[in-house]
């Protein structure tokens, strides 16, 4: 018995003489399964890229305000100390903050020589939104602490 190939056309036929209904109760079984994996792949990829995002204001926030350095005491100290000025830190921080937009929420702690920023948010999903889901709330935290001068390796 000789099996059909794609070059004599006999596969067709077979195709053909399969039960139409099989076809039928295949795509009703698994047609919900594949929207769902994609439902999920497109608010999973949706609340990366946002977490992400949230990560980059987080950190830009912390460097922003471990940038303000108290002068003051920097220039008593002939650039032995360096601290930070904490309401100058943590203003900046928080304008940086809110110069992002998108409702961030941030919480910014401010120490003598560390700034520690964490930002929240939530991110509207579009399957979830099927289950009961419609926000799905993320958080980032970064710290940063007061430099100066060179940073270089050690040899």
């Amino acid at each position: 018995m000789r099996r059909a190939s794609i070059r004599d056309g006999r596969w067709w036929a077979q195709f053909r003489a399969a039960e139409p209904g099989q076809v039928i109760a295949w795509v009703a079984v698994m047609l919900p399964l594949f929207l769902s994996i994609v439902g999920l792949a497109i608010d999973g990829g949706t609340v990366f890229d946002a977490r992400r995002e949230l990560q980059n204001v987080a950190a830009s926030a912390a460097r922003a305000g471990a940038m303000q350095i108290d002068q003051g005491v920097y220039r008593q100290s002939s650039g032995a100390t360096v601290v930070l000025d904490v309401p100058a830190a943590r203003q900046a921080a928080a304008e940086y903050v809110a110069s992002q937009g998108h409702g961030f929420v941030a919480t910014i702690d401010v120490e003598a020589k560390r700034v520690v920023v964490q930002v929240s948010r939530s991110v509207p999903t579009s399957f979830l939104r099927l289950v009961g889901i419609s926000t799905v709330r993320i958080t980032a935290s970064a710290p940063a602490a007061a430099r100066y001068g060179i940073a270089g390796e050690n040899r």
